[in-house]
């Protein structure tokens, strides 16, 4: 591969091969968003002379600086960049992956160690991750500013990808999307949205969440945090405040709401931020309603995994139900009513309070809202091949189970990656109640068995983005058959029961709730 390659805007020289990788980093696919730009749409960056060096990671988005990710407020301000990552033997006419980070919608990076893309890259593929704004800088309300900076964003990395993947191998008609948490809920938004058709024929999510706010939630949300910072909930009042003072705001927000009695087990991880459906980007929830489901020209692959609630319970974020009690209360803050807490103790023979709450609080977060957009896109025609993952880590006791964000490395070829919890673990408001896990939990991977989960997964991803065939059939109506990741692998082909328990339960931002009481 040359390390040379010439893009619509310049030359840039990506960094040596390492272990047959060729990777071209930190390149700009849109203008810094400082000044007039800030909370403006993505605008196209200027060209330059020469050649640009690529071998040196970008700064990351502006976001709290305990989420690990390196963010200061002497960062640089050109953040707006994605990596390439190609093989070391060139080769034309290559499938791409784009990789969209998750982090609830306020923090991530592209780079992060859990996402290497040295598998992906050795079956032939060219590997795009991005970052995008965070936070309020990408998903606050602000008077006369478009609402979804952030996706706008990943729409502008994906024409970025149409306009310049052929020179570094890539094939611009064949090209993944594929994102985690929040990055799969913006797989979700973008396969819906009609101002990103034709961009991406291809889409995994893992583990969506599914939420929208309405455009009178969000301002909501804006005037809560205008009112922390001290400043006119106003564009002016905005973008007098550096990036640090909003961080500062939102948290004061956040902290506000996980403090607040009436906020319920849910409010005690708050997310701010989530997709607004502003009639342009997104133009309805993408899990219900008339646009459910996405672009059926879109091959789909959905998954989730069943303890995704315990990365939050088990760590000090969220509280572990200890009575009966406190567990019809979880049912409540999902929508389920009181009697659903019976079902889930027939699902789960034997299990203790805690257990049954976090299996309501991982199945109404995520595992459901995955369900449901998969079903969706099959009801409108589309391919759609659905997954779980039931590996349960022995990391720590084994406390965490098969927890949220711990796919991720298997699917890439890392399962030795500590990114599922040093991602979460800090992501979230309050980071300072949460110890570290990170150091302890080093030399607990790769197993033999995790090793060849992992290099399972790996076939059957690169597989569906390269072809459409995981190696396992398209769910019909039924929701089913179901491939389920384990030590030993399956395939589900009877319906969930747990499916019918949360049929009539409408799904909405749980911020909205706990936004009714904090104090002002």
């Amino acid at each position: 591969m040359p390390r040379v390659v010439v893009t619509t805007a310049g030359g840039v020289r990506g960094r040596a091969a390492r272990r047959g990788v060729v990777s071209f980093l930190g390149i700009p696919y849109a203008a810094p968003p400082v000044g007039v730009r800030r909370f403006a749409a993505p605008t196209p960056v200027e060209p330059w002379s020469g050649v640009r060096p690529a071998d040196e990671k970008a700064p990351v988005a502006p976001q709290d600086p305990r989420s690990g990710y390196g963010w200061t407020p002497r960062s640089g301000e050109d953040h707006l960049t994605l990596d390439v990552h190609v093989p070391e033997a060139f080769t034309r006419g290559l499938p791409v992956l784009v990789w969209i980070h998750g982090g609830g919608w306020v923090s991530g990076s592209g780079s992060a160690p859990g996402y290497h893309p040295a598998a992906w890259v050795a079956r032939g593929f060219v590997v795009v991750s991005m970052n995008y704004r965070l936070g309020f800088e990408g998903f606050g309300a602000v008077p006369g500013a478009p609402h979804n900076r952030g996706l706008l964003d990943q729409i502008a990395a994906l024409r970025w990808i149409q306009d310049n993947i052929t020179p570094f191998g890539g094939d611009p008609s064949r090209v993944t999307i594929a994102g985690q948490s929040a990055g799969a809920s913006s797989v979700a938004a973008l396969t819906c949205a009609p101002v990103a058709r034709g961009l991406f024929t291809r889409a995994i999510a893992a583990s969506i969440t599914g939420e929208t706010y309405t455009v009178a939630q969000a301002e909501r949300v804006a005037r809560h945090v205008a009112r922390a910072a001290r400043v006119p909930a106003d564009r002016e009042g905005f973008a007098g405040l550096p990036p640090i003072r909003l961080l500062a705001a939102s948290d004061a927000v956040a902290q506000d709401l996980a403090a607040d009695p009436d906020a319920g087990p849910r409010g005690s991880v708050p997310l701010l931020y989530h997709p607004v459906v502003d009639g342009e980007v997104v133009t309805a929830p993408f899990m219900e309603g008339p646009g459910a489901g996405g672009d059926p020209a879109v091959d789909l692959m959905v998954s989730s995994v069943v303890d995704e609630w315990k990365l939050f319970s088990r760590s000090g974020f969220a509280p572990v139900a200890k009575t009966w009690g406190e567990v019809v209360e979880f049912a409540l803050a999902v929508g389920l009513p009181a009697a659903a807490v019976e079902e889930y103790r027939g699902f789960l023979p034997g299990a203790d309070p805690g257990t049954v709450g976090d299996a309501l609080l991982s199945d109404g977060l995520f595992a459901e809202p995955s369900r449901r957009f998969a079903r969706a896109h099959t009801a409108r025609g589309g391919r759609t091949f659905l997954s779980r993952f039931t590996w349960r880590s022995p990391a720590l006791g084994g406390r965490f189970g098969a927890t949220h964000g711990l796919d991720v490395p298997f699917a890439f070829g890392n399962p030795q990656a500590m990114e599922p919890f040093l991602h979460a673990v800090p992501v979230l408001p309050l980071a300072r109640r949460v110890p570290r896990l990170g150091p302890r939990l080093r030399g607990v991977f790769p197993t033999p068995a995790s090793s060849a989960l992992s290099r399972r997964m790996v076939a059957a991803w690169t597989s569906f983005a390269a072809d459409g065939d995981p190696g396992w059939p398209a769910i019909g109506v039924d929701g089913t058959p179901v491939r389920v990741w384990g030590s030993q692998d399956s395939l589900d082909l009877a319906p969930d029961p747990r499916e019918r328990t949360w049929a009539d339960v409408e799904f909405q931002p749980y911020d909205e709730v706990a936004l009714r009481t904090a104090r002002t």
